[in-house]
């Protein structure tokens, strides 16, 4: 019971990470998880004794996230395109109605300096992201290097023409690219896929892990993407692990702070009174009641 438990918070954790603007952090803060997961994959290579115990934890989570990516790929992208204002309305429902756990997961949460500026600094660090990715500031993958993300002729190799100074500077930026979005997805609040989004990098991702289940498959960008996201993952949950332990009201004011941040991120940039837009009311409130319903599910947790 407790695989099947993990495994469909994974499938949870594995769809956030897909849409821009929602946190698979904030995910793992309703849903129980978040100290939990930042100690194990925080100490995995370090602590010997409970290797057996953090990965039994980590394996049905880790399963039920990339099959959940496989599965969500195409589809959040059609929500978004067809159904933008409702499905965005739903997760902003899923952040509100999560701000309550995230302020009983300490024992003291009374507002103080050090606590109120924590919380500024994660609030205007998300702002930021959001408003840098409304305006359009973003990078650009280096041209010419296609082959690596459009797949090799059936039969052959992707790695068969060998790997040119572009083709290595490519798969270097992609890299790059997953490294900072792998910290992002264990930050609350921060967006992997807006990490992916002011890259530019966005489009040949989703369409890479698309290609998974719709071969050929694009190898070269996801094992690039795949090593770099490991590694961010490994060294951001180990800081903040270490931060929870040492400063732990703070860290979760900061983190607090991260969460609604993402509100503007996920705001509709295009929004009128309409009826389509009225449709968003439902959804934001049953994203409200979820969220709660995971609350009360995970229970009062400190670190």
């Amino acid at each position: 019971m407790k695989f099947i438990n993990l495994l469909l918070k994974g499938m949870a954790v594995g769809v956030s990470n897909v849409i821009p603007g929602v946190s698979a952090g904030t995910f793992l803060v309703l849903l129980g998880i978040y100290d939990e997961l930042l100690e194990a994959v925080g100490n995995f290579l370090t602590n010997k004794s409970r290797r057996k115990d953090y990965f039994l934890f980590l394996l049905p989570l880790v399963i039920g996230a990339a099959g959940a990516i496989l599965a969500s790929a195409n589809l959040i992208t059609f929500l978004l395109q067809r159904y933008a204002a409702s499905t965005q309305f739903f997760f902003i429902g899923l952040i509100l109605g999560g701000i309550p756990t995230v302020l009983r997961m300490h024992d003291d949460m009374r507002p103080s300096m050090p606590k109120v500026v924590a919380f500024v600094l994660g609030l205007g660090l998300v702002v930021l992201l959001a408003l840098g990715e409304r305006r359009g500031i973003r990078g650009h993958f280096p041209a010419g290097t296609t082959s690596l993300w459009a797949g090799a002729p059936p039969g052959q190799s992707p790695w068969a023409g060998g790997l040119g100074p572009e083709a290595l500077l490519a798969l270097s930026f992609f890299a790059v690219v997953g490294f900072f979005a792998g910290g992002a997805m264990v930050t609350p609040g921060v967006s992997g896929a807006y990490i992916f989004l002011l890259a530019g990098t966005y489009g040949p991702i989703m369409k890479a892990l698309a290609s998974l289940t719709q071969p050929p498959v694009h190898w070269g960008v996801i094992v690039a993407v795949a090593i770099g996201a490991g590694v961010g993952i490994l060294v951001c949950s180990r800081l903040i692990n270490m931060a929870l332990k040492r400063q732990p009201a703070v860290t979760f004011y900061a983190i607090l702070g991260l969460i609604c941040g993402s509100l503007v991120g996920l705001w509709p940039a295009e929004l009128d009174v309409s009826v389509s837009s009225l449709a968003g009311i439902p959804t934001l409130v049953s994203g409200v009641a979820i969220a709660h319903l995971l609350g009360k599910l995970a229970g009062d947790r400190s670190p």
